[in-house]
């Protein structure tokens, strides 16, 4: 695969990915990435992404958001493979807790440390969202020794 950068701004480069033509139109197709750093960087990204491209592991970026992505994984999982009762618990959770704290972020650039950040600040509403018997399974946070069975 071809491509090339083109500086922006100091510091700021164009990567430039040269994805071939369109069968419909015969158009050429590209993809443009930005790109924040020196060039030499740059050229390395290039490069990793030609060899993502040669290699058929690039995946083009994509600005699915993730509260859309969750809105998505109710619609197209939840709902047709678990029980309803099971599937409000998951929309309750999704549109009360993970949305609002969450839902901004672009997939692409959510991590997990992003998820862990999440979790430690917001403990309390997480805890609840944790079925009791696995909360409980350890003994932790109830004198009732609760087994992962949910024998109480």
């Amino acid at each position: 695969m071809r491509g090339h950068i083109k500086q922006r701004a100091k510091g700021s480069w164009s990567i430039v990915l040269e994805l071939g033509r369109d069968p419909a139109t015969g158009k050429r197709r590209q993809q443009w990435t930005t790109f924040r750093g020196t060039k030499r960087d740059a050229e390395r990204k290039l490069a990793e992404l030609q060899h993502q491209m040669d290699t058929s592991s690039y995946l083009k970026p994509y600005r699915l958001r993730v509260a859309e992505f969750l809105q998505q994984w109710l619609r197209d999982y939840a709902w047709p493979n678990v029980a309803p009762r099971t599937a409000e618990g998951y929309e309750h959770i999704v549109h009360q807790h993970l949305i609002p704290a969450l839902g901004a972020v672009p997939l692409a650039q959510f991590t997990p440390q992003d998820l862990q950040v999440y979790t430690v600040r917001s403990w309390p509403a997480a805890i609840m969202i944790i079925p009791k018997q696995y909360r409980n399974a350890k003994g932790g946070g109830d004198e009732r020794n609760h087994t992962k069975t949910g024998q109480e």
